[in-house]
C-alpha cells in the first residue's frame, strides 16, 4: 500500500513538472502560440483593432468577383515588416505557412511566392500555376508575419482573412 501512494506522489510530481514547462515554454509571445491562434482571430484588412502591425488594405478586394485566373494577391502593411516571416512556406520551418491561398470548392492550397517591395510594406503573392476559374478563394496572413526587427519585430495584430472569385472559364 506504501508503495502505491508513493508511486501515485511520483506521477503527481511528473506531472506538474511537464505542466510547469509547458506553461513556461509557450509564453504568450512564441510563435507556436501564433500560429494555433491564427485559425481564430481573423479579420478583414483594414478592421484590427488589436496592437501590433496591419494590414491596411488588400487586392483583390474582399468578396470581389470576376478576377482572372492569373491574379496575384497583394497586402500593403501599415509598416515596414520582416520578409523572412512573411512567405507562402517558411524555409526554416516548412510547417508554417504565413501568407496562405486556398481554393474553397477543393479546400487546397495553392503554391506560390511571396515577394515584399523595397519598403517591405507591400507584399505581393503570385500563384505558381493559374487559379481554377468561377471558385471562391480565401486568403489568410497569419500572425507569424512580423515587423521589421528594427522595429521590434512584434507580430501582427491581427490574422487576416478575405475572400474572393474568379472569372469563368
Amino acid at each position: 500500500m506504501k508503495r502505491f501512494k508513493t508511486q501515485q506522489a511520483f506521477f503527481v510530481l511528473i506531472m506538474l513538472a511537464v505542466s510547469f514547462l509547458l506553461f513556461i515554454g509557450c509564453n504568450s509571445g512564441s510563435d507556436e502560440v501564433a500560429l494555433v491562434t491564427a485559425q481564430y482571430d481573423n479579420v478583414l484588412p483594414g478592421a484590427c483593432t488589436a496592437a501590433g502591425p496591419q494590414v491596411i488594405v488588400s487586392t483583390p478586394a474582399n468578396a470581389a468577383e470576376g478576377e482572372p485566373i492569373g491574379t496575384v494577391i497583394t497586402a500593403k502593411f501599415d509598416e515596414a515588416m520582416d520578409p523572412t516571416t512573411i512567405a507562402y512556406i517558411n524555409q526554416g520551418d516548412p510547417q508554417v505557412e504565413t501568407f496562405k491561398l486556398r481554393d474553397n470548392n477543393d479546400l487546397a492550397f495553392t503554391e506560390g511566392t511571396v515577394a515584399m517591395d523595397g519598403t517591405n510594406t507591400l507584399a505581393t503573392f503570385t500563384p505558381t500555376a493559374a487559379l481554377h476559374g468561377d471558385s471562391w478563394y480565401t486568403v489568410t496572413i497569419t500572425t507569424y508575419a512580423k515587423n521589421s526587427v528594427s522595429l521590434g519585430n512584434t507580430p501582427l495584430g491581427c490574422s487576416y482573412q478575405w475572400q474572393f472569385k474568379t472569372a469563368a472559364p
